[in-house]
């Protein structure tokens, strides 16, 4: 054998073996840290951030509104109790005041009848007359700022009943959207999970694979030992045959392969031993990403695909669920349309009310100046026997004028007690439907949120529907390069097989030669007595 050509097989094979390991320890680094850039690990965080979603503040607290607000709606009926009360007076103002106007015009036509002696009385009555229209104009705008303040308390409740059932319909909505984003995220998590769970565990064997370096410097010097066993052979060339050397060299050579035999047995027991380490591991990588992909393709099956039977399809349930979510929303917006309209309308009751109590103001001068006329008619009827026979409608004016009086004293205590209850509960009202609105804010705000989060996470199931992946995009190529260093490392043990194999036919020719050379010296044995070649011996490790 070419000691030579053997060493140069040997340097080949060592800066293979040194090749594979500088490139698997480049390559296995990148291996074992998780990447998520992967449509699974998107499709993953977007359910996560889902669910972490659920937790928000729910909308169910509105339910408590109607409860809340019902107490102030039945104070509210009862003052509208009140105002049909004011109502009745209203009514008997008016009536009072036409029949003053009519008392009055017949006390004008017998006053008129009695010529100068009732002229001073005609005068005097005219005023009354004109007194009695004037009061009845301003109960009859009395009449009419109380309907429009019970229009506007209508309207109140109106509203209100709006906005109870718009919080009802959000709420239900809510619980709705809420109901079907966790039966959706219950039905496809153990699914997820699992392929979490074989993703996850690849880590972990790749990491057991990377262990096959551990075996780097043990070849190196093993390697090392061989180079330097196939240098001492390569000190010496074959003795002349026949010369005195050349039964020492033959003995030498013999024993110098023997040595070299076991050099490269013990390489390629430590090249096998790591391959069977690096093929173990591996094995269990491969293993894994098999059943990563087989789940990957039933998830995609089951849930990515738009011809699966049943409602597996998380694409369209959330795009359902999307749609729901921007109903609820514009609900949000048409909620705070209506708040506003509540406030305003609280305030212009507020309003009315005091735009009652002014005209009713107006009503009191009237009414004094009516008690003016009246002492004048009384004075004026007692000192003309002229028209003493408009006595008794004097009296009837006297009655009618208390009687009116009385319902006036009636309306400013409604008016007043009105005015002084509802604007307290108006106010307190309009706080509290402050402070509700800013919960309510709050609440869109969340649900817009959550809104923005499934529609970012319908685009990264649609990217998922277009390509599924669970691992990077080329974490496979690289899993084909380690695959690809195994395969090297179990050919590099057979080109050591080659050597090996070649030194043996090397050793059993030596052998013979031996025998021959033992023969013609009429030898069994013979032992090295050369120290050159002694000393190389001892150097082959």
């Amino acid at each position: 054998m070419n000691a030579s050509a053997a060493l140069s097989q040997l340097n080949t094979i060592n800066s293979k073996c040194e090749g594979i390991f500088t490139q698997l320890s480049s390559v296995f680094p990148q291996l074992t840290v998780p990447d998520s850039h992967t449509t699974f690990q998107d499709l993953k965080n977007a359910l996560s951030s889902i669910s972490g979603s659920l937790t928000a503040k729910s909308s169910s607290n509105m339910a408590n509104f109607s409860e809340k607000y019902t107490p102030i709606f039945d104070k509210l009926n009862e003052k509208i109790k009140d105002l049909q009360s004011l109502d009745k007076l209203i009514a008997e103002v008016k009536e009072d005041s036409e029949q003053m106007e009519l008392i009055a015009l017949n006390a004008m036509v017998i006053s008129v009848k009695s010529g100068e002696k009732g002229l001073a009385f005609s005068k005097i009555t005219e005023n009354l007359q004109r007194l009695s229209k004037d009061m009845f104009i301003s109960s009859d705008k009395l009449s009419a700022e109380e309907a429009q303040l019970l229009e506007q308390i209508n309207s109140l409740k109106s509203i209100f009943s709006g906005i109870i059932e718009s919080q009802r319909s959000i709420s239900s909505k809510d619980t709705e959207c809420s109901s079907e984003l966790q039966r959706m995220l219950s039905n496809v998590q153990p699914s997820i999970s699992e392929i979490s769970g074989k993703v996850d565990s690849i880590y972990p064997a790749i990491d057991r694979a990377l262990s096959v370096t551990e075996f780097r410097p043990k070849l190196s010097s093993a390697f090392q030992s061989v180079t330097h066993g196939f240098n001492e052979m390569n000190k010496y060339n074959p003795a002349t045959p026949g010369s005195g050397e050349e039964l020492d060299y033959v003995c030498f050579a013999i024993a110098a392969c023997e040595k070299n035999i076991a050099l490269l047995s013990n390489l390629s027991s430590l090249l096998s031993q790591a391959c069977a380490q690096f093929a173990g591991a591996w094995q269990e990588v491969v293993e894994i990403m098999e059943n990563a992909d087989t789940k990957r393709m039933d998830f995609e099956s089951r849930f990515l695909n738009n011809h699966a039977f049943g409602n597996d399809n998380i694409a369209k349930q959330l795009s359902l669920i999307i749609e729901k979510y921007r109903l609820m929303i514009g609900q949000f917006n048409n909620y705070h349309m209506v708040q506003k309209d509540l406030q305003g309308t609280c305030h212009n009751i507020t309003s009315r009310a005091k735009g009652i109590y002014s005209v009713f103001e107006t009503l009191r001068p009237v009414m004094s100046r009516l008690h003016h006329v009246r002492i004048l008619q009384q004075i004026e009827v007692s000192k003309n026997d002229a028209i003493k026979s408009v006595q008794d409608s004097v009296t009837d004016m006297d009655n009618l004028i208390n009687s009116a009086n009385t319902s006036l004293d009636g309306i400013q205590a409604i008016l007043e007690s009105f005015m002084q209850d509802t604007g307290n509960m108006l106010d307190n009202f309009s706080s509290s439907i402050a402070v509700d609105n800013e919960n309510m804010v709050s609440l869109c705000n969340e649900k817009e949120v959550v809104y923005g989060d499934l529609n970012n996470s319908e685009s990264i199931i649609a990217r998922a529907f277009h390509d599924f992946t669970v691992f990077p995009d080329d974490f496979q190529k690289k899993c084909v390069t380690v695959q690809q260093g195994l395969q090297d490392f179990m050919r590099l043990n057979t080109e050591i097989s080659i050597v090996s194999n070649e030194l043996e036919t090397e050793k059993n020719a030596l052998a013979s030669r031996k025998t021959s050379l033992l023969n013609e010296k009429s030898l069994q044995n013979w032992t090295i007595t050369n120290p050159k070649y002694l000393d190389s011996l001892s150097q082959i490790k």
